[in-house]
């Protein structure tokens, strides 16, 4: 073999060639990639000197409309007058005859100070007048801006309550459009135009957005909120055509990437140069024992082979640390298999416990098949795995039916645990007779007693006579109740609460007398209903879940619960539930 061909061999094993090679292509995808990225950069720096030059135009106008006191009043003039109102545009020789005349009338008042009220005392003819002269007014200042800034468009237009249309009151003219009611002209006043859908989503939250920016077709169009008049949210835009911007961004991106290129170019030979004496060579054998680690698991053939790797820099600390991490590395995977075993441990607990709970709440409807004066249907969701609230409901005696639902403090397990006690004692104590009153004395002093956990349990408990519809209801702490009487629409029905059980001991628990009539139903719940959320922090609340029971008043027990949750869950969305939700319905037949 000769020399000339053992050497191009060598040549292409080479690492440092195959580094170089590896570089030069770096760079030209750099370049590539960094021209692209610059011009972003370009992009958004015009777009950020366009955004603050639209917030400057913004305080400008503004101050123009703050000029004449009674702004607001006049806006709605306009809005409300557009046929009548007769306007010159550009110019102002009728609006000075016109401003004449208003002093004429009137010499001793400044027609900018006028208030609403002073301007709503005006004759009809000179509240025409004032809304003509300050509309020109207006118009010519919003001119001078609009060319001094050298903006495409300068307006102020108001959004309808819906968001879909908008109406253009002030558009300002530079000189280089014409006036009219065309697309790409500056409008006179009433054009109504309908939004875009991105147009329509920044209306919408125009009070509370960062980005107030539409990009078109053409223009890039900036909005800011301005005030509120009748059912108008008033905004104040401005539109930049896109081709102008374009250029701009253009002779900065040739700018950028050249200076780029150069540093790149530098920093490119200097760190080719660095990485062939200090790292290529140590980093290949840390990344050949780190996929050997990889493929066979061998921790004590691994370390063995790191620790003859000598570099005095970062690669041999990596090349130590690795070491140490391979062994924690060993001992974790033990820890993880005995984690993994318990997490199934104990998930398989909390299923046999949530199907405890489950078992321990009436399921079986209708639940009293041989007592035809009542019917009861009743659902509990849980937050988590297992809940804290809970419902009952039983005969106490051949006459009397017992309505239990209840709250306990906290989430999960605990809540669970105090919420199995708390539904043990209220049944067997009323079970025993007496008044709600008594029944939750008891239960309050059962469940004070080492209440280490200081858990406590909000609950509504009436005892109704089925054949008279006499009951009596207590109400420690818990949700107001829900009554619709025959043929009437459901209505909350408010008293004064009484303590928590579980909380202070020998509380006394207040006792309300009630009455139902046939055809009466009650309604009651737990605090997860009106206080379910949205992804917008709002609260469902009484007057929407009274709403939703109302659209079908007269629907089964089972079709209203049910009807009332996927009002709920519509109202709720992806939020996720952080309390558990429960709802039951009584009929009174008899």
């Amino acid at each position: 073999m000769s020399r000339v061909t053992e050497t191009k061999k060598k040549l292409k094993r080479s690492l440092m060639l195959q580094i170089a090679i590896f570089f030069l292509i770096a760079i030209i995808v750099t370049q590539t990639i960094s021209f692209f990225l610059l011009k972003k950069v370009s992009d958004r720096g015009v777009q950020i000197e366009v955004e603050v030059l639209t917030e400057k135009t913004t305080e400008l106008v503004e101050n123009i409309l703050y000029g004449y006191k009674g702004y607001r009043w006049i806006i709605k003039y306009w809005l409300n007058h557009i046929d009548e109102l007769e306007l010159e545009y550009d110019w102002s020789v009728k609006t000075d005859v016109k401003e004449a005349e208003y002093y004429r009338r009137h010499p001793d008042t400044w027609l900018n100070r006028l208030s609403e009220e002073k301007l709503e005392a005006l004759p009809p003819e000179d509240q025409k007048l004032v809304a003509e002269i300050a509309f020109n007014r207006i118009l010519l200042k919003m001119n001078s801006i609009d060319a001094a800034f050298e903006a495409s468009f300068l307006y102020l237009v108001a959004v309808d309550s819906d968001y879909k249309h908008k109406t253009y009151l002030v558009s300002a003219s530079n000189g280089k459009n014409k006036r009219g009611t065309e697309r790409g002209q500056a409008y006179t006043l009433g054009v109504r135009t309908e939004t875009t859908p991105d147009q329509e989503k920044l209306f919408r939250n125009i009070k509370n957005v960062n980005n107030r920016s539409v990009t078109t077709l053409n223009y890039m169009d900036l909005y800011n909120y301005f005030d509120t008049v009748d059912d108008y949210d008033l905004v104040i835009g401005m539109s930049f055509a896109k081709s102008e911007m374009k250029e701009q961004v253009q002779s900065d991106t040739v700018r950028y990437i050249t200076a780029f290129t150069m540093m790149q170019i530098l920093l490119s030979v200097l760190c080719l140069f660095l990485l062939y004496l200090n790292a290529i060579r140590p980093l290949k054998s840390v990344k050949r024992n780190v996929s050997e680690y990889g493929d066979t698991k061998d921790s004590y053939k691994v370390r063995k082979q790191l620790s003859e790797i000598v570099s005095r820099n970062e690669i041999g600390d990596l090349a130590d640390s690795f070491s140490d991490m391979v062994t924690e590395i060993d001992e974790y995977l033990d820890r993880i298999k005995d984690i993994t075993a318990e997490k199934e441990r104990i998930g398989a607990e909390l299923d046999v416990a949530a199907q405890i709970q489950a078992d321990m709440l009436p399921s079986v409807f209708p639940p009293f098949p041989d007592v035809k004066e009542i019917d009861v249907y009743a659902t509990m969701d849980p937050a988590k795995e297992v809940g804290g609230d809970f419902y009952d409901f039983f005969m106490v005696d051949d006459d009397h039916v017992a309505l239990v639902v209840a709250d306990v403090s906290g989430k999960g397990v605990p809540a669970s645990l105090f919420m199995a006690i708390s539904k043990s004692l209220i049944k067997s104590r009323t079970l025993l007779g007496g008044g709600p009153s008594d029944i939750l004395h008891d239960v309050n002093n059962q469940l004070c007693e080492g209440n280490e956990a200081a858990l406590f349990v909000t609950v509504w408990l009436a005892i109704i006579d089925i054949h008279t519809g006499e009951g009596i209801a207590s109400n420690a702490g818990h949700e107001h109740p829900v009554l619709k009487k025959a043929g009437c629409k459901y209505e909350l029905i408010e008293y004064k609460h009484s303590m928590a059980v579980g909380m202070i001991e020998d509380v006394r628990f207040e006792e309300h007398p009630f009455k139902v009539e046939p055809g009466d139903r009650i309604f009651s719940y737990s605090d997860g209903v009106p206080e379910a959320t949205n992804v917008s922090e709002e609260l469902y609340g009484t007057d929407r879940m009274l709403a939703a029971l109302n659209r079908e008043p007269d629907a089964g027990l089972e079709q209203t619960l049910k009807n009332l949750k996927a009002d709920m869950d519509e109202f709720v969305g992806t939020a996720t539930q952080f309390d558990d939700i429960t709802m039951l319905v009584f009929d009174y037949y008899a």
